[in-house]
């Protein structure tokens, strides 16, 4: 394997185009084709960033000299180009969730064991330093005995009109939460019982907002919050929340006002400066950092810091929340 890694995109919306550019910045790698279903998309990301614009997607994978593929595809499309890339010997770098249902998960992690290639879902918030400090500090005893643990996680209503039609609330934005819930406690949730509200979204058949309550075999106890209602006019797209309070102590991270406020003459703004912003020229924050582990992780042969089996209890968490919503009961892992 060369220094240099070679990666394909498959997918380029938001998130694709960030793994793309990251790609092709980074010093450990190199940008050589993408891929989307959309033909002038892929002309375009690939016209700007020097690659390949590849007419399929085995064309995108299937080249000699690719090593990694992040895949960006949408949620509830996540398994072909899985399969592609595994049966091809490639790692796959692939954007939560891991999938939409258990069969699809194990399907992937499957072909994946099978090919022994690496597979890392790309869980970006564990990025995060203010969540990763807060793991630190639970690590070391500072919160002691777990008792409970709240996640929120809200986004604006042109989030949920957009992506509504194509998957939920809970595993387009609660994953995030139900993975970090879950590390945070340092255990797997028993008992789930969910509730839902649709008035805004019952258009497209979508939740406005999920509320779920968990229990977690250690006996902490769990609440996850999360919504794609909010109005457009606040600051900030996100307001997000995880708090846990134990036997000793607690921890707090809050996510949406990073201290950089943009006045206008018609509303105030709070851009990213964390996840995905643009510094000095390049993609920055805790996407760049969650690629560049990977790659050293292909690099170095070492096991990356999120395993497959981690994100596919994330995916069983939301599951079950869904499963709660059509029964009106509680749901036993």
């Amino acid at each position: 394997m060369a220094d240099r890694l070679g990666a394909a995109v498959i997918g380029l919306g938001m998130m694709g185009e960030r793994h793309a550019a990251i790609w092709s910045q980074l010093g450990t790698t190199r940008l050589v084709s993408v891929y989307d279903i959309v033909g002038e998309r892929t002309q375009s990301i690939a016209g700007e960033l020097g690659c390949e614009a590849a007419a399929s997607l085995e064309a995108a994978i299937n080249r000699p000299d690719v090593d990694i593929v992040s895949i960006c595809t949408d949620d509830q499309k996540h398994v072909e180009p899985c399969l592609v890339a595994a049966a091809a010997g490639k790692h796959i770098l692939l954007e939560k969730p891991l999938a939409t249902d258990l069969e699809d998960c194990d399907a992937i992690i499957g072909a994946c064991e099978s090919a022994g290639v690496k597979l890392m879902v790309g869980h970006v918030v564990r990025f995060d330093p203010r969540y990763a400090v807060a793991k630190q500090a639970i690590d070391d005893g500072a919160v002691g005995d777990i008792i409970q643990v709240y996640g929120r996680r809200n986004n604006i209503i042109d989030s949920g009109r957009r992506i509504g039609p194509r998957t939920s609330v809970a595993f387009f934005l609660g994953v995030h939460d139900l993975d970090l819930m879950r590390w945070f406690v340092g255990s797997e949730a028993a008992k789930v019982h969910a509730e839902s509200a649709s008035k805004v979204l019952a258009n497209i058949a979508a939740e406005d907002s999920i509320m779920a309550l968990l229990r977690y075999q250690n006996g902490a106890v769990g609440c996850l919050e999360t919504c794609w209602v909010m109005p457009k006019g606040i600051p900030c797209t996100l307001d997000a929340r995880l708090e846990v309070i134990g036997t000793k102590g607690m921890v707090r991270v809050t996510v949406g006002d990073e201290g950089c406020t943009i006045i206008g003459p018609n509303r105030a703004t709070r851009p990213d400066i964390l996840y995905g912003p643009q510094l000095h020229g390049e993609q920055a924050g805790a996407l760049r950092t969650q690629l560049e582990h990977f790659a050293d992780c292909v690099l170095h042969d070492r096991a990356p810091v999120i395993s497959p089996q981690d994100a596919r209890a994330a995916v069983a968490i939301a599951a079950a929340i869904h499963e709660s919503l059509r029964s009106g009961q509680p749901v036993y892992l």
